[in-house]
């Protein structure tokens, strides 16, 4: 059984020579890998061409470059395998990691296969697995209780299948038929684009509690820099509405319209914070709404919403920003931020400790370190999910 694995490249040269070595140490040796060139102005192009002379399973096809969607639309348009899986070309892989997807593919006869994820911060590494139960949804009842979950599993939000298209194998035909058709605009969550629609097109779908993908976080794109938030909250709605539209045309859109809402406010919020701030207009830190003009707060969460939160609140005159915390502080202190523990942090009775995460788990486990460290729980605040703000705010967005 082929496996078909499209690698996007574009400026990739620091990292690509371990992303090539992991997929072509594979323990499972009939794949076909596709590297795609989108147009790279550095040595990547000459490393993909290098290791095709070396390994007969590798094509490599320059383009100019046109974006994440238009290189995986290219790679697709010449796969061949009966599967297709994608690598990015700044991440690496365990040896046996297609071995184990197509096991599971071949013994459920499955159109899907998903495993969990590696978040890698330079060789500290995290186990993430999918918040839905690992098994197999075969008959339509059981994939329309998968799809009640698989994008919000919790009461704000937390994902059920992670959007990733990296750690999982495809039918060819889902990804032919659905990928293709992705407009080369959708230029925010472009693996959401592609994951949750076909997924509802799966007819088996096979979820496995194995990590073999170490999706690798650099200095470059943890730091998130002068972003145009304009053009990412244009973006952000514009992804909202195409997944809109194809869980409409595939009807399940009355299954997975409200969490796909709560996983736009996830978007928005990480890309596009000022924005959101000067949107919501009564809340100094929406949706942080305990949070008044004067206070002095520490920010707990150097995770993604953490990080907008912070760079935001910084340049807030109305408020005192003390310290940005994390429990994995020493993750991100390798990389170049300025993050604390919270051992080494002095709270202080007049701080209000802002939980700066979307996962009501985490958020409890941080309650819980916070008061075990004296701090008081009238002090800690965490996102306000009150049902009619978020479904307000959300009519906005639409």
């Amino acid at each position: 059984m082929k496996i078909s694995i499209v690698i996007p490249v574009y400026n990739m040269e620091k990292y690509l020579s371990q992303c090539i070595q992991s997929i072509v140490s594979q323990t499972y040796k009939d794949l076909e890998i596709i590297f795609v060139d989108d147009g790279s102005i550095d040595c990547s192009r000459k490393i993909c061409d290098e290791y095709a002379l070396k390994d007969s399973r590798i094509k490599v096809l320059h383009k100019k470059n046109g974006g994440l969607v238009s290189a995986r639309q290219a790679g697709i348009q010449i796969a061949s395998g009966e599967y297709i899986g994608f690598v990015d070309a700044d991440d690496w892989i365990e040896p046996d990691m297609y071995q184990t997807l197509c096991d599971a593919a071949k013994c459920e006869n499955a159109d899907i296969v998903a495993e969990g994820i590696i978040d890698d911060f330079g060789g500290n590494c995290i186990t993430v697995l999918n918040q839905v139960e690992a098994g197999v949804y075969q008959t339509q009842d059981e994939r329309e209780k998968l799809y009640e979950n698989m994008i919000c599993c919790m009461e704000f939000f937390g994902i059920g299948i992670q959007p990733y298209l990296c750690n999982k194998i495809f039918r060819r035909e889902i990804v032919v038929k659905h990928m293709t058709k992705i407009p080369l605009s959708v230029q925010v969550g472009e693996d959401a684009a592609a994951v949750y629609p076909m997924l509802a097109m799966a007819k088996s779908i096979v979820i496995l509690d194995t990590v073999h993908y170490h999706y690798c976080h650099h200095t470059n794109s943890m730091m998130m820099g002068n972003r145009n938030e304009n053009r990412e909250y244009d973006n952000a709605v514009l992804l909202h509405s195409w997944l809109i539209k194809s869980f409409k045309e595939l009807g399940i859109d009355l299954l997975v319209n409200r969490q796909l809402d709560k996983y736009t406010i996830n978007n928005l919020m990480v890309r596009a914070y000022r924005k959101i701030v000067q949107i919501d207009g009564n809340h100094i830190l929406f949706p942080f709404n305990e949070v008044n003009e004067g206070d002095s707060i520490v920010i707990y969460g150097a995770g993604a919403l953490g990080r907008a939160v912070y760079q935001y609140a910084m340049s807030c005159e109305k408020l005192q920003v003390r310290v940005l915390v994390d429990r994995n502080a020493g993750y991100y202190q390798r990389i170049g931020m300025k993050v604390c523990t919270l051992e080494e942090t002095v709270i202080q009775k007049s701080d209000k400790v802002v939980v700066a995460v979307f996962s009501q788990g985490a958020y409890q486990s941080i309650h819980k370190s916070l008061v075990s460290e004296g701090v008081k729980p009238d002090q800690i605040v965490w996102i306000d999910s009150e049902a009619a703000r978020i479904a307000n705010w959300i009519e906005f967005v639409r």
